[in-house]
């Protein structure tokens, strides 16, 4: 999924831009890339992705989930 990892990035540097901060504290190129991994589809199973706390997931998990679930129907 280099598509997906590429949607995933963009999504990052919005937020980080949004919230004045690097791409990198938002999440890591890792977790993106674990993300594409593993796909989650929840907010359970997005905790499973290394580099996702709760606190983050509860904050971005679900903007990322959309990004998943719009990447997994083309």
């Amino acid at each position: 999924g280099y598509d997906l990892f590429e949607a995933l990035r963009k999504l990052r540097l919005e937020i980080a831009k949004e919230e004045a901060m690097p791409p990198y504290i938002v999440f890591s190129d890792k977790t993106l890339i674990d993300m594409c991994i593993k796909c989650p589809s929840n907010e359970e199973e997005m905790l499973e992705v290394s580099g996702v706390g709760a606190g983050k997931a509860a904050r971005y998990g679900e903007a990322f989930l959309d990004v998943i679930r719009g990447y997994l129907e083309i």
